[in-house]
């Protein structure tokens, strides 16, 4: 003869508990989410930054300036200045580096040519062919560039000098195909690495080009699929296993990315955004498009659920819909939209038996609602206030239970989590 017990259990997550692997936790998504002193609250909103030019089709950042690419006019303009710049119609990239005498320079990077930009006489110097169509990174006293598998760099001491090729100034060098072509470019502790589709090529270039050195790195993680993001002295960047950091020696999967719902198949664009995050356009599994945020410090990825057609990040994150430029800013919700972190709870290290979620705890201010879904498909949803108890009447059954706490409210702030989990038993 046998009856029925239970065991109850109290599970509680701070914020700095909720990353996925912790516990129980087996998935985190943060949906307009953010954290800021401790707290998750609703992320950025938005304010009109610019008009942009008729005809524009894409838009770069590079600190304050917003550069509006026309290609049926093969232009640039830049703003606020309004100074327009020629560009080809493959133009792929705007980047700028401080050239060899400390001053600003901007480069268009196109795939038949490469631009140089003077805002004092308001000219470009054409390069071609492109000795970069990827990014430029400097490194003892040259900058190099790559194209397709090959490496091109500008002569000892002068940024702009890339051609004639020379024994010892400017000049070329070709990688080993292995790798596949050049995704990007970077500089870390003290070396040049070429993010190639199948893996990573390091350079090192002390003194003369008879110094110079290359080297194939072991490299796990599949295909490279989109530029990289420098933050402090790693280089962040997706492959066909999701955000990956590389410090210069080893590429290891990003801590915190919780970037399971992104589409990798996708075309993904990534930007640096100088507040020191890796921001990227995205399209999740299910066909929509976000824009992804990380942040390393915080070791946190999360979306922002504004629509836009094309992003720009430097010292703003700005998004291109409709004519015009935003830049996030602020606590805001869009129209329509609510902010979320949605947790798959994996219930099976608390011991045999049925397991039932019968509450959430929701511990910090606003209006919430709180949604669970057990593995036979049946969600119950309660709303309630942050310090409030969500109670789910029979409980949430199953070893796999989704947790979802949204809000429409601006002023949310979720400071932990407590879940109430009750285990049945036979005796």
């Amino acid at each position: 003869m046998s009856a029925p017990a239970c065991v109850r259990r109290m599970l509680r997550f701070s914020l700095k508990d909720l990353h996925a692997g912790d516990g129980v936790l087996a998935s985190v998504r943060l949906d307009h989410l953010r954290e800021e002193d401790g707290a998750l609250v609703c992320a950025e909103g938005e304010e009109e930054a610019a008009a942009l030019p008729a005809g524009t089709a894409d838009i770069w950042s590079t600190d304050s300036r917003i550069f509006a690419y026309r290609p049926a006019d093969n232009a640039v303009t830049v703003l606020p200045a309004g100074l327009v710049y020629p560009a080809t119609q493959q133009l792929v990239r705007i980047v700028n580096h401080v050239d060899a005498d400390g001053d600003d320079t901007v480069c268009a990077l196109c795939e038949d040519a490469m631009y140089v930009y003077s805002n004092i006489t308001v000219s470009a110097v054409k390069h071609e062919p492109a000795p970069s169509c990827t990014g430029l990174a400097a490194h003892h006293e040259r900058l190099f560039g790559a194209s397709g598998m090959r490496i091109r760099y500008t002569d000892k001491g002068s940024f702009r000098t890339w051609t004639p090729y020379t024994e010892t100034g400017a000049g070329y060098c070709d990688m080993l195909p292995a790798g596949g072509r050049t995704v990007d470019v970077v500089a870390l502790r003290d070396k040049v690495f070429f993010l190639r589709e199948y893996g990573i090529t390091r350079l090192t270039g002390y003194a003369d080009v008879y110094n110079f050195r290359l080297a194939d790195l072991p490299f796990p993680m599949g295909k490279i699929v989109s530029r990289a993001a420098v933050i402090g002295e790693e280089a962040f960047f997706f492959t066909a296993k999701g955000l990956c950091a590389f410090d210069g020696s080893a590429v290891r999967r990003a801590e915190g990315a919780d970037d399971a719902d992104i589409d990798l198949a996708s075309p993904i664009r990534a930007d640096r955004h100088t507040a020191g995050e890796l921001v990227a356009s995205v399209t999740l599994k299910d066909g929509e498009t976000a824009l992804y945020v990380y942040d390393p410090a915080l070791r946190r990825g999360r979306f922002v659920r504004h629509a836009f057609e094309k992003f720009a990040a430097a010292d703003d994150v700005l998004l291109m819909r409709g004519g015009k430029a935003y830049r996030l800013a602020g606590r805001a919700l869009p129209a329509g939209e609510t902010c979320a972190i949605t947790l798959c709870l994996c219930l099976t290290g608390l011991g045999e038996g049925e397991k039932r979620l019968e509450a959430v705890l929701v511990e910090g201010g606003g209006a919430v609602t709180v949604t669970a879904c057990g593995a036979d498909g049946v969600a119950r949803s309660v709303q309630t206030r942050a310090g409030g108890r969500a109670d789910f009447a029979a409980g949430v059954r199953g070893e796999t239970v989704t947790l979802r706490i949204s809000s429409q409210d601006e002023g949310i702030c979720i400071r932990a989590l407590t879940l109430c989990v009750r285990r049945e038993e036979r005796i």
